[in-house]
């Protein structure tokens, strides 16, 4: 039943992310009561560096438990050379799953879309202008009737199709995150990746449901 329950919130919630709603957005400071949720986590970059394949984006350089974004930069080709110049000294806006790693929250980062530079010190967006009203369109006939409600059928169909990929999508970037916190975990070889394999095994679950959802509505 538990499983039921936890299943069903997720669904919640990755509808409303399907739907295109946006993630609520929280300082970084407070991003560790946010573990597990996908959320947009803005603040000032206080370091950053280039290490391997990833470019990690520091906010408090200081504290070994703050919040951080790891930037996977294969996946993100459309990048600089030296991305850390770029992000240095910047408020960025990052989306996506948090997770813990070794007791700190932290975000992949896994396309170009996913963070976000802040500009603070810009002008004001100018103002829009209001465009003229356009004249009302002449009202197409209606289709016959039993056309229509076989057109709205087909319709809802689609709509639930593309939902359930959406969701779908959703839980495979979220394993796939939590499969490179654990493959991360187990090359350090802390021989301590309890909870990151214990935070791995209800995505593949969620995933698997999301699978029956897209077989249900697509076929």
């Amino acid at each position: 039943m538990k499983h039921l329950v936890t299943v069903a919130a997720v669904a919640v919630a990755l509808a409303g992310v399907a739907r295109g709603v946006p993630p609520p957005t929280v300082s970084w400071q407070d991003a560790s009561h946010y573990v597990g949720e996908i959320v947009t986590v803005e603040g000032d970059v206080a370091e950053a560096r280039t290490t391997g394949n990833t470019c990690v984006l520091e906010f408090a350089p200081d504290d070994p438990r703050a919040f951080r974004a790891i930037l996977l930069l294969p996946l993100l080709t459309s990048l600089p050379q030296h991305p850390e110049q770029l992000y240095r000294g910047r408020r960025v806006k990052v989306s996506g799953r948090i997770a813990r790693f070794q007791g700190r929250p932290e975000m992949l980062l896994q396309a170009p879309g996913y963070i976000e530079v802040v500009d603070v010190s810009g002008p004001p967006p100018a103002a829009t202008v209001a465009p003229p009203p356009t004249p009302p369109a002449e009202e197409a006939p209606s289709p016959p009737r039993g056309l229509a409600k076989d057109l709205q059928q087909r319709l809802a169909q689609v709509g639930d199709c593309e939902r359930a990929r959406a969701r779908w999508r959703e839980a495979g970037t979220a394993a796939r995150e939590l499969a490179t916190t654990l493959s991360r975990c187990i090359e350090g070889t802390g021989y301590r990746c309890h909870s990151e394999s214990a935070a791995l095994a209800p995505a593949l679950s969620e995933l698997e449901w999301a699978e029956q959802q897209v077989e249900a509505s697509c076929n």
